[in-house]
């Protein structure tokens, strides 16, 4: 899968064309190993890679909680499966999606990455047309079709009805909680309240086009959010209940001594 001669792309011919769309529209990482290869191809992508690929391209999951060590590409991940609904997405379904970090400034350093695709990628562009809306700002942007994609900071509040008719379809909280920002009791207690009075009810709730969280990160407090998400996934499991989050959980090396990304991380590194 990461050896290039299978990502080929032929411009010149049809067939081919089409090819490559059906292989991208199944599969976020050969989408990305076909439209981003300097971010797909520097290493072999491992297994977890493609548990988060079948998780973020499940439309039927509206929970999602990715926990994975930090530099492990889940960011990158993240705005690629944005990127691939933004492309792919049926024709008159349109997204309002806040991507939320720590600071705002951080979240805008990420929609810029998509911006900077959609703007200047000739993969993209040349498969996909032109998907540049009427407003495009560092902190936010609309595409062609419709969409409209905003970048937000913890705590920041989050409207959203009057642009578009609709609440937030999507609302990534991408590493949004930090070794700074969970320092005190206060804090964190505060994030806890504002994912559930401002983030939860900012979703969309119609029933054809109910809102998702994608939450990821690193747990870097034992009362952190995020943690909470995670104890609450273990205690179902025990329970062998539902749990209201599907949980992707890995370290960097697990119980048996194996690298979870093997052909860029080595256990030294």
């Amino acid at each position: 899968m990461s050896e290039r001669k299978k990502i080929n792309i032929n411009k010149n011919n049809v067939s081919d064309k089409e090819r490559v769309l059906e292989l991208a529209r199944k599969d976020i990482i050969a989408f990305g190993q076909l439209f981003l290869p300097e971010d797909f191809m520097k290493s072999t992508p491992a297994p977890y890679h493609y548990e988060l690929n079948n998780l973020l391209l499940d439309s039927s999951k509206k929970r999602n909680c990715i926990i994975l060590p930090r530099g492990h590409s889940k960011s990158t991940l993240a705005k690629t499966a944005l990127l691939h609904h933004l492309y792919f997405n049926p024709e008159g379904k349109k997204e309002f999606i806040a991507w939320v970090a720590e600071e705002q400034s951080q979240a805008i350093d990420h929609i810029k990455y998509i911006q900077s695709h959609i703007e200047v990628n000739p993969a993209l562009n040349y498969y996909f047309g032109d998907l540049m809306g009427s407003k495009w700002t560092e902190k936010e942007f609309t595409t062609s079709k419709g969409d409209r994609v905003i970048a937000k900071g913890t705590s920041q509040r989050l409207r959203g009805r009057s642009q578009l008719g609709l609440r937030y379809t999507k609302i990534v909280l991408d590493d949004f909680e930090s070794e700074l920002n969970t320092k005190t009791p206060d804090r964190r207690r505060e994030i806890k309240e504002w994912v559930m009075s401002t983030v939860e009810p900012a979703l969309e709730n119609s029933a054809d086009n109910e809102g998702s969280i994608w939450l990821i990160g690193t747990i870097v407090h034992y009362d952190s959010f995020l943690q909470s998400i995670y104890d609450g996934y273990l205690e179902a499991k025990r329970e062998d209940r539902k749990y209201a989050w599907d949980v992707i959980y890995h370290k960097a090396i697990n119980a048996d001594g194996d690298v979870l990304w093997p052909s860029y991380f080595s256990k030294e590194k």
